[in-house]
């Protein structure tokens, strides 16, 4: 509320329930519409200016009254002209009462009608264009006060938005014929004004004419938003250039013939997006509608959050819960590029880049502000053309960063559709593309011709992404390219893609290069993720942690995320690393002849309790191991049935297992007793059976054993390869013990969401919406104080990227 001594108003708005506002309307103007206020009877009520009478002052009477007074005074209609509540009918039967009503000249036929009583958008748009159609009202505007839609009425059903309200002075034509220059579209911008976002726009135009059009809302706006970015650039190469993106008073026909004209151009200039076949599928008059709303808002933005947003909207919801796909919110993307300092002449690379948000920010970050369509700095342009890759498996992702990537860049990109996690099922471009970051093993000439392959290793300088959290990863072929996919000696089954892709994302840094992953917070702090975390901690430092808000990625998910950031180790590091453990050798075979001496007859059936395991043990067991269980008793008969027809798809309960070999067991006593007595004939077969009756019953004792905690630990005792693991996960606990470093940990705790995924933005004392350093609505949260902070751990700590 622009400010607080408006005590009634304030009072009047400030019910939870309440669903209008007043960010539309300045000071003054709420200040001479509290001065129409009185209370009376405990209650207050308002005195309308057209018919001078009280009413209870309800928010949207207030609404309605400001837009009274704006009318009267800014836009300067006699009040003569001018009708509240005016009555109209729909046929012969039904009517309905319009909030506001500005008449003809002629005092009769409305010319203006005004919907402010319905606050959601889709409601108030249907109640607005029934008033117009019934009264022939050329004009209609809704409001909930801190929203507005203007609608011209072309004729019946077709409606086309229209930049500004006429004045008394002005005609309808005035409005339509007016021509823009680019300057003149960024004082006018109704995205930094803070009145709308692409987002609303987009639902208007679904509710308008998109969800009956029977085409592709993506590629169909991608298209007019591609042409806007083009007729945008234009502009900024050439102040005197007057835009063509407007529909002004253009038929159908014209405003097609423009918006072709501009594709082509665009198509023309940043090839790479587009085939060339690649025309607008809208409908002329669908089309001129969308134009109309898309008009008056410049896209070419500091932050390019409006383009994500909107973009994020459009995949279809079934796509980004089986994907995945949550777009990063732009100020996340800025207090990582920030942290992670990325220099001119470093390598970038996003392996599940979406929209290149983490890519483009880098850019920002090298320009030293914001992206504009204007000329970047050299070296910045240099950065954008040859530094920065991306790489992303969904089609229309890669379709927004190849275009954004190809303005910025200059017509020059390096995205590329391919799934990250399957180097061996890469396109041609794919590996052409990034076949000169391969990291070369010089020493190593067989590794080398391996890697060059097999696409494996990578030496990028900096890395920074926010992978897909939805699905797990089946194939053989992939899994068997990641150490996180090998569990207790055999690879998994299924994997979660976001744990594949924190390996994946190691192996594309060089060695001394860094990275920040966006992952589920569990990954870091559940007991059964240890494994996960032991290999972090193998293969490079943490550097921060930054625990992200609950609302961040709404309303789409809720689920609670971290930023790791970590900094692979140097090849002297990892020596270094080898060398600590090394000291600890004859300490470990100490310790690994006291266990097997302490627990020499141990089997999977033995009795042993949890407290008196050594520490390090047990923790290995719960980390190498995937369950433990206890024996329950028997299933019955039935219930062995069902098993057994669901065996293939689920293990046996230990319960089972337990019984066959019991039974097992027994038939081995049986055929060994028949052996002493058998002929020649009889003990070559009783052998061989006997053999097979053995083979399966160790079979099942390692099975047993693997989910009993004394089995576990006959294992790790007796099995060479465990423990092997045992030793190299005992010695990385004396190495960390060693090395011990601090850590930067950071929470978010003002969320840049809402609970319903709307951007929270920073207002003034007065209520207005604060700006920028760009000009744009800023955003409410504290991520940039967590930038700084750790620049100034970073610099503490001498971390050689901030220098």
């Amino acid at each position: 509320m622009p400010e607080n001594n408006h005590s009634k108003i304030k009072q009047i708005f400030s019910a939870s329930d309440v669903k209008h506002g007043l960010s539309l309307f300045t000071s003054e103007e709420i200040k001479a519409v509290e001065s129409l206020i009185i209370e009376r009877d405990g209650k207050f009520h308002i005195k309308c200016q057209i018919k001078n009478k009280y009413k209870v002052a309800k928010p949207e009477e207030i609404v309605r009254q400001l837009w009274v007074y704006r009318l009267l005074n800014e836009y300067n209609y006699p009040k003569e002209r001018i009708d509240v509540e005016r009555v109209v009918y729909f046929g012969s039967r039904d009517s309905g009462l319009a909030d506001v009503v500005v008449l003809q000249k002629d005092l009769q036929h409305p010319y203006i009608i005004f919907e402010v009583k319905r606050p959601q958008r889709t409601a108030g748009l249907e109640q607005l264009k029934s008033y117009c159609n019934a009264e022939g009202a050329p004009i209609g505007v809704w409001s909930n006060g801190n929203e507005i839609i203007r609608l011209h009425r072309e004729e019946p059903n077709i409606f086309v938005e229209i930049p500004r309200i006429p004045k008394v002075t002005e005609t309808l034509r005035d409005i339509l014929t007016e021509r823009w220059t680019l300057r003149w579209l960024e004082e006018h911008d109704e995205l930094k004004q803070g009145n709308t976002t692409l987002k609303k726009i987009l639902l208007d135009l679904e509710e308008l004419v998109l969800g009956n059009a029977g085409v592709d809302p993506f590629e169909e706006i991608f298209k007019l938003i591609y042409a806007k970015l083009y007729d945008e650039w234009r502009g900024i190469n050439d102040p005197s250039y007057q835009l063509e993106f407007f529909v002004g008073d253009k038929s159908p026909e014209q405003v097609k013939g423009a918006i072709t004209n501009l594709l082509e151009g665009a198509k023309r200039e940043w090839q790479g997006v587009f085939e060339p076949t690649d025309k607008i599928e809208l409908r002329n008059d669908h089309l001129k509608v969308c134009v109309s709303f898309l008009e008056k808002i410049k896209l070419f933005n500091s932050n390019l959050r409006i383009i994500d947003e909107a973009f994020e909207y459009l995949i279809p919801q079934v796509s980004k819960k089986k994907e995945g796909q949550f777009f990063t919110p732009r100020p996340v993307e800025d207090m990582v590029v920030e942290m992670l300092n990325p220099k001119a002449n470093e390598f970038v690379i996003d392996p599940a880049c979406g929209s290149a948000g983490f890519l483009l920010h880098s850019v920002m970050w090298i320009a030293g502000g914001m992206i504009s369509g204007k000329p970047l700095p050299e070296s910045a342009r240099n950065f954008a053309q040859t530094k920065i890759y991306g790489i992303d498996f969904a089609k229309k992702a890669v379709k927004i960063a190849k275009a954004i990537n190809l303005i910025v860049g200059d017509g020059k990109s390096h995205v590329y559709k391919d799934n990250s996690l399957a180097p061996h099922t890469w396109e041609d471009e794919t590996k052409s593309g990034l076949r000169g970051r391969l990291l070369r093993f010089p020493d190593d000439p067989q590794k080398d011709r391996e890697n060059q392959n097999q696409f494996l290793f990578f030496d990028f300088d900096v890395l920074m992404t926010n992978p897909p959290f939805a699905g797990t990863v089946k194939e053989r072929d992939i899994l068997r390219l990641y150490n996180l996919a090998e569990r207790n000696g055999r690879w998994v089954n299924r994997i979660g893609r976001h744990i594949l892709f924190l390996e994946r994302c190691i192996q594309f840094i060089r060695p001394g290069g860094r990275m920040a992953i966006v992952l589920p917070q569990g990954l870091l702090n559940n007991t059964n993720a240890e494994y996960i975390r032991r290999f972090v901690i193998d293969e490079a430092r943490i550097l921060a942690v930054v625990g992200l808000h609950g609302n961040t990625f709404k309303p789409h998910t809720g689920t609670k995320t971290s930023v790791l950031f970590l900094q692979k180790y140097t090849n002297e590091e990892k020596e270094k690393i080898q060398q600590i453990g090394a000291k600890y050798e004859g300490e470990w075979e100490e310790f690994l002849k006291n266990l097997k001496e302490k627990y020499q007859n141990i089997a999977w059936d033995s009795s042993v309790t949890e407290e008196e395991i050594p520490e390090e043990l047990n923790s290995f067991l719960e980390t190498y191991f995937e369950s433990r269980e206890e024996i329950e008793e028997l299933p019955s008969e039935e219930t062995k049935v069902e098993e057994t027809e669901e065996e293939n798809k689920e293990k046996k309960p230990l319960a089972v297992l337990v019984q066959e070999k019991s039974e097992l067991n027994e038939v081995l006593r049986e055929k060994t007793e028949e052996l002493e007595n058998a002929d020649a004939t009889r003990k070559t077969e009783l052998k061989k059976e006997i053999k097979t009756l053995q083979t399966k019953i160790d079979k099942l004792t390692k099975e047993i054993s693997q989910r009993t905690l004394t089995g576990q630990i006959s294992l790790v005792l007796n099995e060479e390869k465990i423990t092997t693991a045992f030793k190299k996960y005992w010695l990385d606990g004396k190495v960390m013990q060693e090395m011990d470093y601090p850590i930067f940990f950071a929470v978010n705790e003002k969320p840049v969401k809402d609970e319903s995924g709307e951007y929270r933005y920073k207002k003034a004392p007065n209520g207005d919406l604060e700006m920028d350093n760009h000009g744009h609505p800023a955003i409410d949260h504290d991520l940039d104080e967590i930038a700084k902070a750790f620049i100034e751990f970073a610099k503490e700590q001498n971390f050689d990227f901030w220098r």
